[in-house]
């Protein structure tokens, strides 16, 4: 069985509702496609959506002819005929249609981050699997409070944007579980990234970098362990993103006096890997002028890992 990434041009068919009407449709396929029945595909919706909406098998190939009508949601079918004169169909069977929150964490922003070249789909391509981890990961729920770095891509609501940091001014720096879909999951990481990278002036408390780019506003205590904290500015520490995705992993670890070590047992056969953090190892963080991490949110992340005592 393979997975594929296939794109669905908005300005031409209107896929979301299709298959929130039709168990089936039918899809063009190339000839030289190689899809073949039991495989899943990934429909990728062109702009303004720009992100991952429906899930499907392929039930059969090799049709000569569309078999369902579903005229109803080509925008232009004569011009849709025309573009796929030549090409045989497949017929596409519903098994998901994603809902806003969930593709709001499936836009092609957010997938370049997990390997999605250049972070949109023309024609199809196979899942990587760090890819199709991912995308996985959002349909069963696991990244709808998903991590600092997605969330940071994710869409926000402006005034709710404000109503968290005026929260964070207030010293009030909770967002209860019942409240914390992905809109609000990226408007809260947006307020609270705000006060982070402000407090250490736009740099990497580890490296230095300052490209705007790669830096994210990583939670100590993870997003989902502590909803009285989510918003704590203490409770972040500014971090480029490779050294945000390794003490998200557990690869790199903050010890409760400000230094890091390098959990070098996770570092096997990846030489390159282990050089990048290595300068790291032993390099204690460069503080905020404000809103320091709090040792006991420090000691609590370790806790959660404990893979070597800090």
């Amino acid at each position: 069985m393979a997975v594929w990434i296939i794109a669905s041009d908005y300005a031409t068919y209107r896929s979301l509702d299709a298959f929130r009407a039709l168990e089936e449709v039918n899809w063009s396929e190339a000839p030289n496609a190689h899809i073949a029945p039991g495989d899943v595909v990934y429909l990728y919706i062109t702009r303004p959506i720009s992100a991952i909406g429906v899930k499907c098998c392929v039930t059969s190939v090799g049709l000569p002819e569309p078999e369902i009508d579903d005229s109803e949601f080509w925008v232009d079918e004569q011009r849709l005929l025309e573009r796929m004169n030549g090409r045989t169909w497949m017929r596409l069977k519903r098994v998901a249609v994603f809902s806003d929150e969930q593709r709001a964490l499936l836009k092609g922003a957010v997938l370049e981050r997990y390997g999605l070249r250049g972070g949109f789909v023309q024609s199809r391509q196979r899942a990587t699997v760090e890819l199709l981890d991912y995308i996985e990961s959002v349909e069963h729920g696991g990244m709808l409070v998903g991590d600092d770095a997605v969330a940071e891509s994710a869409d926000f609501d402006p005034d709710q944007v404000a109503q968290f940091s005026g929260q964070i001014a207030r010293d009030d720096y909770g967002v209860p579980d019942q409240t914390a879909n992905a809109k609000t999951r990226g408007s809260a990481q947006r307020a609270f990234a705000d006060t982070v990278k402000s407090n250490y002036n736009g740099q990497c408390a580890i490296t230095g970098i300052s490209t705007r780019e790669f830096l994210v506003a990583s939670h100590i205590v993870p997003w989902s362990e502590a909803p009285e904290i989510r918003l704590d500015p203490r409770n972040g520490i500014c971090l480029s993103t490779l050294v945000d995705r390794a003490f998200d992993a557990g690869f790199l670890q903050i010890g409760t006096d400000y230094v890091v070590r390098i959990d070098w047992t996770k570092i096997v056969g990846d030489a390159v890997l282990g050089d990048a953090l290595k300068a790291f190892d032993g390099r204690r963080l460069t503080m905020p002028e404000r809103h320091g991490p709090h040792p006991e949110y420090l000691w609590r992340r370790l806790q959660l890992s404990p893979t070597r005592a800090l």
